[in-house]
């Protein structure tokens, strides 16, 4: 079986490209999401459980990634992106590899990494790098391209192709369980392929077809299942994935104001490949059924599904779920008008479809470029700081307010923040308490009281609460901020929030 072509010149020199686009972004600050992500890492690394010693609500892919990029580089920004600069290579090395026959022109084939991965860092700020939604973009597509596979083997071949397509989707899920989806509708146009097209009975198809992809599956979830079995957490494991989620949906309301910034992003983002998205779905979907295109059709349908499903959330990096499949049709796309644009006497069409579609990402990567040559390469501290304050305009406060607990005389221990978990990261400090202080919006009524225990317990020295989670707070469990004020005195207000000092 021939499915995976070799790298070309042209290949080679994308990739260097790739590299050079990553290395841009390995200054970039934290967000609120990637400091926590890597707080639990640290815990992790450090001897603590997930969910037994660190709560949160996200499937443990995530920080199971932040874990392995920080032991081997280092728990901060540049160690975790350094490690995603990695990750993204390597997808692209296998986009190369899997994808040459799917186009035409070898010199369309080879631009797939610069439509996918360098768009993806292109449009990426702060807040998307490193996100789950962005990060499964990889095993997802092996997962797709393996299913494509074994539509046309047969026997041992066959059953190994869906085997280890079942592991990677369950690889998948691990990073978040709601994309099971995706999975399973690609799974299901494998099923329907070999009953309506094969005319398979169902006893083969079960044997050969969903026997492989079961087993797959099973074999990640079960060893992460034995893991906290083993440590005795399996209790609140199980009620972290599936008892509390339907309770937080219940309790929040459909969050109109995130779905129309996520369109817009999204749109802004993304508009000129999915304009060429659309012309390989007609081209090569409907006139020429092309399975690979079907697949890839599927999970932009169901990942924008998925998107909307999260409706108390609507963040913009979910639309990241998607960079992949668009990406790789964009490429199709540009691969379908190449033929007619070579056809053409003039080269001003093929020019101007060129700027259309490169013009709104050159500029943004042009931006981030100029800034980091402006402030001498990130590569000393005050420089990254600067650099790192375009990208995330309160960094420079979060540092102040990390360093307020540093000075000479503090009192040394864990800490609890009520907010931006880039202060743990910044001052060096963990957090004191199981339960998090980052999302408070979604805390169910007992964790509140679960919360309190926790701080009578651990006792922290200094405990922030920012103003927007004060109000979270002061609306749903008053109780908290009693509490605060009785067991702490007030010891610096700011423009983030308040820091109060153990009395």
């Amino acid at each position: 079986m021939k499915c995976i072509s070799k790298l070309n010149k042209t290949d080679f020199i994308v990739l260097v490209v790739i590299v050079i686009i990553g290395l841009i972004h390995l200054p970039f600050p934290f967000d609120g999401d990637q400091a926590f992500f890597r707080l639990g890492a640290l815990e992790m690394q450090q001897g603590k459980v997930l969910y037994r010693d660190f709560w949160d609500i996200k499937q443990p892919g995530i920080f199971c990634f932040y874990f392995l990029a920080g032991t081997l580089f280092g728990f901060d920004e540049i160690g975790i992106h350094i490690f995603e600069l990695i990750y993204m290579v390597f997808f692209s090395i296998i986009l190369l590899l899997t994808l040459k026959s799917y186009f035409r022109h070898q010199i369309i084939a080879s631009l797939v990494p610069l439509l996918t991965v360098g768009v993806y860092y292109t449009v990426s700020g702060a807040w998307h790098l490193t996100q789950v939604e962005a990060l499964v973009g990889f095993p997802l597509f092996i997962c797709l391209w393996l299913t494509f596979k074994s539509f046309n083997n047969e026997g041992k071949q066959r059953f190994f192709l869906l085997l280890i397509s079942g592991f990677l989707g369950g690889i998948v899920v691990l990073f978040k369980f709601i994309l099971l989806l995706i999975v399973v509708a690609l799974w299901l146009t494998i099923f329907m392929y070999s009953l309506v097209i094969k005319r398979h009975g169902i006893q083969k198809i079960l044997l050969d077809t969903c026997l492989p992809i079961f087993i797959g599956i099973m074999l990640p979830l079960l060893v992460v299942a034995s893991y906290f079995v083993w440590v005795n957490s399996f209790s609140i494991v199980y009620q972290t994935f599936f008892i509390y989620p339907p309770l937080i949906v219940t309790n929040t309301v459909f969050n109109k104001t995130n779905l129309i910034s996520g369109i817009k992003w999204f749109l802004q983002s993304f508009y000129p490949l999915i304009l060429m998205a659309g012309v390989a779905v007609y081209v090569s979907l409907y006139k020429s059924k092309n399975t690979l295109t079907l697949l890839l059709f599927v999970w932009c349908i169901f990942g924008l599904g998925i998107i909307i499903l999260q409706r108390t959330a609507l963040w913009q990096y979910h639309y990241l779920l998607l960079f992949v499949p668009i990406g790789i049709l964009a490429t199709k796309g540009l691969d379908v008008l190449w033929d007619y644009l070579k056809e053409l006497r003039s080269s001003i069409p093929t020019i101007l479809l060129i700027f259309l579609l490169f013009l709104p990402l050159s500029l943004t990567l042009i931006k981030k470029s100029a800034t980091l040559v402006n402030n001498n390469f990130a590569l000393t501290e005050d420089t990254r700081l600067q650099y790192q304050a375009v990208f995330r305009k309160k960094y420079p406060s979060i540092h102040f307010e990390a360093n307020f607990i540093s000075r000479f005389g503090s009192i040394a221990g864990d800490i609890y923040v009520a907010g931006d978990p880039s202060i743990y990261y910044l001052s060096g400090r963990s957090q004191a308490t199981i339960l998090r202080g980052w999302a408070l919006e979604y805390f169910l009524s007992e964790q509140w009281s679960a919360l309190i225990n926790q701080l009578d317990s651990s006792k922290p020295p200094y405990i922030f609460i920012d103003y927007e989670p004060q109000a979270i707070i002061k609306e749903n469990f008053p109780q908290m901020l009693e509490f605060v004020e009785q067991r702490y005195q007030m010891l610096h207000q700011s423009n983030n929030g308040i820091w109060y000092k153990i009395k």
